[in-house]
């Protein structure tokens, strides 16, 4: 579907007296080592319990050489953040960046498109259900997924939300659970079923080896959201670029270690679309099993579940303030909770579970949106030489107008194949879903623009 976006002539003001000024001025900055932290923290996190299992029934052995090929496509991914952060570092990032360089209604199509990737909720329901039924197989995951974002809706609804020392312990538990995971696994290993050859590698075709890829490029992800904070870090221009690449670089290589011993252990055709207690069971002692799978999966995914909820919706409060939804929408609870978005997501997390959607397929449609959104902040960055010409030329990343375009244009193709491998996996009904979704969104934004543009409108002129 083609988008013609008209952004109003106001974007090729100044970018500083339109939203860029510092917003952590007065407030200490963050530095490389900072920004390290930060986005290590984003990249690992409980997301590889889930996927892991996934990839290893779609790539077989191959699940090591996915893990490097899902790094390096999300450093690719991440050129366009880049390239944008060194000209006109911002909080906010994607959405700013699409809404400042082509216009409100594609910043509000680019919300769209991130609340439909959030049926990835779900699969941090379902994760946490799948381990905690290894333990006790007598409950069942549907209803415990269920109870579970039903418990962690009602936490955030009354303002409950996870401390900052939580999640931190959450990220020590779960880091230390990997690492004993790796320590105890790697002895075990069969490295003779590791061997390097194409039956190895893609032992179920191209197409599932590149859909393991694109499900652990989303897993490698996440340092790319240290430029939500590009107003409040030292540099940023030379800072985003560095910590992106390196801290992906480093996860990687923990990751591929952690696919080596899920997919090496046991036999291939015994660990895949299954979660990590099998091989677990296998290299640890049984009180060290416990603490992986209580430890590391079931607190991790938990909080990790709600934290997600806590944080998501945000960009979607802020669309409904310009207008974009009814402003009720964006009224608070007594415990500053925007009710009505929340029960958004929630139904997000529920729908794929009431369904019986399968882990696969959540993750392929959620990835494969998500992809869509980065492919927008690509269209944005297009537009970056023509809008803001004086912040590009004195960028980090300046480069002659045409290479900028053949470099993005052959990062959009392998955006595009990235997410049609993913979406081109769901079902019949998940597909049409989604283009309903998609094409009602489209319309909506038409329909809706003219009363935001009057709001603002109205808004400048007091």
């Amino acid at each position: 579907m083609h988008f013609c976006w008209n952004p109003p002539t106001e974007t090729r003001v100044h970018w500083e007296k339109k939203g860029g000024k510092c917003m952590g001025e007065g407030h200490k900055k963050l530095n490389f080592s900072d920004c390290m932290g930060l986005a290590i923290g984003q990249i690992i996190g409980s997301g590889i319990m889930v996927l892991t299992g996934i990839v290893i029934g779609l790539t077989g052995h191959g699940i090591a050489a996915a893990f490097i090929l899902g790094a390096v496509l999300a450093i690719i991914t991440c050129v366009p953040f880049i390239i944008l952060t060194s000209a006109i570092p911002s909080s906010g990032a994607g959405f700013t960046y699409i809404r400042r360089l082509m216009g409100e209604k594609a910043g509000f199509m680019y919300i769209a498109m991130f609340v439909l990737s959030q049926v990835l909720i779900a699969t941090y329901a379902k994760g946490f259900a799948s381990y905690f039924c290894s333990i006790f197989p007598q409950f069942g995951e549907s209803a415990v997924a269920m109870a579970a974002l039903v418990i962690c809706t009602a936490i955030n609804l009354i303002g409950l939300k996870s401390s900052a020392l939580v999640q931190k312990g959450m990220v020590v538990l779960l880091l230390l659970s990997l690492f004993l995971f790796i320590v105890f696994g790697l002895p075990k290993v069969s490295w003779d079923a590791l061997k390097p050859t194409v039956s190895n590698l893609m032992p179920n075709g191209p197409k599932n080896f590149f859909t393991g890829v694109a499900l652990l490029s989303f897993a490698c992800g996440g340092a790319k959201f240290v430029a939500e904070n590009g107003d409040d870090i030292v540099e940023p221009s030379r800072t985003i670029p560095k910590v992106i690449v390196l801290s992906t670089s480093i996860v990687a290589v923990f990751y591929v270690l952690i696919g080596i011993v899920a997919g090496g252990v046991l036999p291939v055709e015994t660990v895949a679309f299954q979660n990590l207690t099998l091989v677990a069971q296998e290299i640890f002692p049984t009180w060290l099993y416990l603490f992986f799978v209580f430890g590391g999966a079931v607190f991790a995914l938990l909080t990790t579940l709600n934290g997600t909820l806590s944080w998501v919706t945000r960009g979607l409060q802020a669309a409904a303030k310009q207008g974009w939804l009814p402003e009720k929408t964006a009224e608070e609870n007594k415990n500053g909770v925007p009710v009505i978005l929340l029960m958004v997501f929630f139904l997000m997390g529920a729908i794929p579970i009431l369904t019986g959607m399968d882990l696969t397929l959540i993750s392929n449609m959620g990835v494969g949106t998500d992809m869509v959104t980065e492919f927008m902040v690509l269209l944005a960055c297009w537009r970056l030489p023509d809008i803001f010409p004086e912040e590009y030329q004195k960028s980090a990343f300046c480069m002659k107008k045409r290479t900028l375009h053949i470099l993005l244009f052959f990062i959009g193709i392998l955006m595009i194949g990235t997410s049609y491998v993913n979406l081109s996996d769901l079902t019949v009904p998940a597909a049409i879903a989604c283009g309903i979704y998609i094409l009602v969104m489209f319309v909506y934004t038409q329909v809706r623009y003219p009363y935001v543009k009057a709001k603002q409108e109205k808004k400048e002129d007091k």
